[in-house]
């Protein structure tokens, strides 16, 4: 049998995975925040004894790129650090959503340096009628730097969560991005995706 660290993990029994956390199985009773809910420690100080009141035993809330990386290169997790310590002193796990380049296909909660610089993060492009081109609000995941820059936010974030929940495991899964897609059209109709589309599809994917 293969050794699994002490970490929260999912295990194989039988048909179906069952979430191991510090060593056994574990139920999510779950509850969902609002979107900015864990953005503020002193807010989530009042939630957490209701939470704890009504048998909850994991919460499911968002860390926004713009919080933790609101300057290129600088990286705040105070907050962050707040907040998981106050769930695990009312026994409470955490599941963290990524609100990193998407937010229900927009990039509500991409940081100022990124949204006011669309030459180097450049935007997708929305076809209206009449072959009328228009610039959306939401990041192109078609361009490399647009995914660099959310990959190594996010890179920060999870080695971070390491650091101070290692031991702990109040931090039991984190989701990778939140909904990314595009509103108002089926695709993105950039120069970047259009160069995408004619290619041949991926010997991996296929």
């Amino acid at each position: 049998m293969v050794s699994v660290p002490n970490i929260p993990h999912l295990q194989q029994y039988g048909n179906t995975k069952q979430l191991v956390v510090n060593g056994r199985p574990f139920l999510i009773r779950g509850a969902e925040l609002q979107n900015s809910s864990l953005s503020s420690a002193e807010y989530m100080s009042e939630v957490w004894p209701k939470m704890a009141a009504t048998n909850i035993n994991t919460v499911l809330g968002a860390v926004t790129w713009v919080v933790v990386e609101p300057e290129e290169g600088k990286f705040d997790f105070e907050e962050l650090d707040n907040v998981i310590v106050g769930a695990r002193e009312h026994g409470i796990h955490l599941v963290l959503l990524w609100f990193g380049s998407w937010k229900n296909g927009r990039s509500t909660y991409a940081p100022a340096w990124v949204k006011t610089n669309p030459k180097r993060f450049p935007r997708a492009e929305l076809r209206k009628t009449g072959g009328v081109m228009q610039t959306a609000d939401v990041l192109s995941l078609f361009s490399e730097k647009n995914v660099k820059a959310d990959v190594k936010a996010f890179q920060k974030l999870l080695a971070h969560i390491k650091e101070v929940d290692e031991g702990h495991n109040t931090v039991v899964m984190v989701q990778v991005e939140n909904e990314p897609g595009l509103l108002f059209d089926s695709r993105d109709g950039s120069k970047l995706a259009d160069a995408v589309l004619s290619k041949d599809v991926p010997s991996e994917l296929v």
